[in-house]
């Protein structure tokens, strides 16, 4: 990969580290990060080659043969030049999700119907998934899995509300949490279009599991009320993100793959997820104004 970056961008890199699936260098007072793309250059690169050109801080650099990518190994990669280092964990107040589309788009009705396909393929194939659990977790992960479905059903309803209205989309990262790097915010094949509460949603809800702190919960909703600054349809959006469980549909993905996953923890953080559902409207009403309905079974399980 070095000799393919001084070849290609005449540059004299002393040596490459690797980070996960990226490689990044400093040159002089600056920061380079080479980032895979896939095999063919996506909607995605583009967004965020247009993106780019508008960034005091990071630029793409364009190869010898005038090109914005190079191929190894049949992978397309680019090289991101930045002035401040991205392989950094991101942290809440570092973000920054710029809309993409001048023109608003319906967004929660598309997004009703890639959960309801995703929830049938879950469904269809649970009880081959339950089968390679240990025996004495299978119980226990069936009944988790009858939780979230019940918890998908609810988001529809709140999906139903706004499913006319439109959002403003943005280029988001699929799943943020605060392990998160900086330089995925750059990486094309773990970004989407999508509306930028995806990104705080999923932040807030990992930074939450282990520990559904209500005063954490104040602190979030007061900085994206006076930084962010949703609408009214945008917090419902938000809300109605909660209660479909991406981190349970991430242990299905991991199960699928036949890797370990740790059933105990998913029942414990199961336990305590409706404090999040309950005390995340009451906080958003308080701070913004913004009514959004508890459903009465949420507060019942949550005071219970």
């Amino acid at each position: 990969m070095k000799e393919l970056i001084t070849w290609y961008y005449q540059l004299q890199i002393d040596h490459l580290e690797q980070l996960e699936y990226i490689y990044y260098s400093k040159l002089g007072n600056r920061f380079l990060y080479i980032i895979p793309i896939g095999k063919e250059k996506n909607t995605t690169f583009f967004h965020l080659l247009q993106l780019l050109q508008y960034s005091q801080k990071q630029r793409i650099l364009i190869s010898q043969e005038n090109t914005t990518t190079v191929l190894y190994d049949g992978i397309h990669y680019y090289v991101l030049e930045s002035t401040v280092p991205l392989h950094e964990r991101i942290d809440f107040s570092d973000l920054n999700i710029p809309t993409i589309y001048s023109e608003p788009y319906p967004v929660a009705g598309h997004l009703k119907q890639r959960w309801l396909a995703k929830n049938q393929f879950h469904e269809e194939q649970l009880n081959l998934l339950i089968d390679k659990l240990p025996s004495e977790n299978r119980l226990i992960f069936f009944d988790l899995a009858t939780y979230y479905i019940h918890l998908n059903e609810q988001a529809y309803t709140f999906i139903n509300q706004i499913k006319d209205a439109n959002f403003n989309v943005s280029l988001c990262h699929m799943r943020l949490t605060p392990n998160t790097y900086k330089f995925e915010f750059f990486a094309p094949q773990i970004l989407t279009l999508d509306n930028k509460v995806r990104c705080y949603c999923e932040y807030m809800r990992d930074e939450l599991l282990n520990d559904p702190n209500r005063a954490k919960i104040r602190s979030f909703v007061t900085y994206l009320h006076q930084t962010v600054h949703l609408t009214q349809e945008e917090w419902i959006l938000f809300y109605a993100r909660l209660f479909f469980p991406s981190h349970f549909y991430d242990a299905l993905h991991s199960l699928r793959n036949d890797e370990e996953i740790d059933v105990p923890l998913l029942y414990s953080q199961a336990l305590d997820y409706s404090k999040i559902l309950y005390y995340f409207p009451k906080e958003i009403q308080a701070i913004t104004g913004v009514f959004i309905p508890i459903p009465s079974w949420v507060t019942e399980e949550a005071q219970s």
